[in-house]
């Protein structure tokens, strides 16, 4: 991995078109789970490889799991561009209870694509919050200044969010006992 690297930042096209081919799909899903649209991922992701490409030689990465990782912050940093571009989020005046936790709890028979498939069809400011929150790990004011909203409006989105996939789940698991 290292000499692919170096390669890389060298701008060897065989080096750039080995990064391309490993790690393309693995990019265009975490794009593709903020956007659900996949010509804006398309685009997202030859964008992503732009700036990966432009950038790796000013980059003092040397291991294969740094270079991941720089790459997903790229990806889901061009992903959360294009949200901005295409929409805004209604400002909400929900007052939200700091403390509240989600009581959604998953039946052994929920599958972890059923639950992918539920965090997809949410709208897309609460899947984006919701992402950017539970799977990413990003801190209300991180996506608060990222989206360009306030934090505020990062709580009631992943509330609401929480709210939709509790009710996807209990509606799938009395699916489930119907099949049992």
């Amino acid at each position: 991995m290292r000499k692919l690297i170096q390669a890389l930042k060298k701008k060897k096209p065989k080096a750039q078109e080995q990064l391309f081919s490993t790690y393309a799909d693995y990019l265009f899903r975490i794009s593709f789970r903020y956007l659900k649209n996949r010509e804006e991922c398309e685009d997202v992701l030859s964008q992503s490889f732009l700036n990966i490409f432009n950038a790796i030689g000013k980059t003092d990465i040397s291991e294969e799991a740094q270079l991941k990782a720089w790459m997903k912050k790229i990806v889901i940093n061009q992903s959360l561009m294009t949200i901005r571009k295409n929409i805004r989020f209604a400002p909400t005046l929900e007052l939200i209870d700091e403390r509240e936790e989600s009581e959604i709890t998953s039946d052994e028979l929920l599958l972890e694509k059923d639950l992918l498939n539920m965090v997809l069809a949410l709208p897309q400011g609460y899947r984006t919050v919701f992402s950017l929150y539970a799977i990413e790990g990003y801190k209300h004011e991180e996506i608060a200044e990222k989206l360009g909203v306030t934090i505020g409006t990062s709580k009631s989105q992943l509330s609401k969010a929480r709210r939709i996939l509790k009710e996807m789940i209990c509606k799938t698991e009395v699916s489930y006992e119907a099949v049992r």
